[in-house]
């Protein structure tokens, strides 16, 4: 009865023995498989990457991107691994450095205007010079004033008087020239692209015919509209003798005032 029991025993032995063994081979590899799963998620894999800040409705060019590694758990189908895939596409939202490049976040159409323009705006081009432009330093993305120099035609008299009006306010450039990169500076150009209501598009192209157009830059976050009347020479002059005169009566003032202050000290 003792042997049959020990029997026994042993086979039980055995038996937990092997399981455990299997057990151990089978968590051997389970925990193999898991690092290796580890591992190659953990891969590094080669993506294109802002190399600088890039605002947004920028061309894409070579200098402005680099290859970085990331792991590849972290890799999608909307990164890119190829450069030459995106160079010249426009990007819809600004990237910052060492930004993985998504293919998402980038026009499908590299060189067309149109992606700049909101939905509801016009895109007008008006002639330039090196004056009426601010001296050739306004960029696609600043804001500006719209003024309008012109004959104003007195309908009894007949006669004309030169007048300037700030005809648009807080009108954002989307081009200059051919140029509508935020990232590019551009002072080689003829033209400035604004974007405009449909009814501010036609004033402006009434304008045109109508006068000299000229710009002025607004300061970075300046988006106040002011009430601005319509300026004549002649109101000019008056601001001029306006100015003279009280400068003359300051002046005055102050002569008398020195005068008196010299009789007091010879009677004293």
């Amino acid at each position: 009865m003792d042997l049959k029991n020990m029997k026994m025993e042993n086979k039980l032995l055995l038996i937990s023995i092997i399981s455990g063994l299997i057990a151990a081979i089978l968590a051997f590899y389970y925990f193999s498989n898991l690092e290796n799963n580890i591992k190659e998620k953990m891969e590094p894999v080669k993506v294109i990457a802002a190399a600088r800040y890039i605002p947004s409705y920028t061309r894409l060019e070579k200098e402005m991107l680099k290859t970085i590694e990331i792991p590849k758990k972290m890799v999608n189908k909307a990164n890119v691994v190829d450069l030459e895939k995106i160079e010249g596409k426009i990007t819809l939202v600004p990237f910052i450095e060492d930004e993985p490049i998504l293919e998402n976040k980038l026009s499908r159409k590299g060189n067309e205007l149109n992606i700049m323009i909101s939905t509801g705006l016009r895109a007008i081009s008006i002639s330039v010079d090196e004056e009426s432009g601010v001296g050739f330093m306004i960029r696609p993305g600043d804001y500006v004033d719209v003024l309008l120099t012109f004959q104003d035609i007195d309908p009894i008299t007949g006669k004309g008087t030169l007048k300037t009006a700030t005809i648009l306010q807080d009108i954002k450039v989307i081009a200059t020239g051919t140029e509508f990169s935020l990232d590019k500076k551009n002072t080689n150009y003829s033209s400035i692209t604004l974007a405009l209501m449909p009814e501010e598009a036609e004033l402006v192209t009434f304008a045109k015919e109508k006068g000299k157009i000229s710009f002025a830059l607004r300061a970075l976050g300046d988006r106040t509209k002011e009430k601005i009347k319509p300026i004549s020479f002649v109101d000019l002059m008056q601001q001029i003798k306006s100015y003279e005169k009280k400068e003359y009566i300051n002046q005055n003032k102050k002569n008398n005032t020195d005068s008196y202050e010299i009789q007091k000290r010879g009677e004293e």
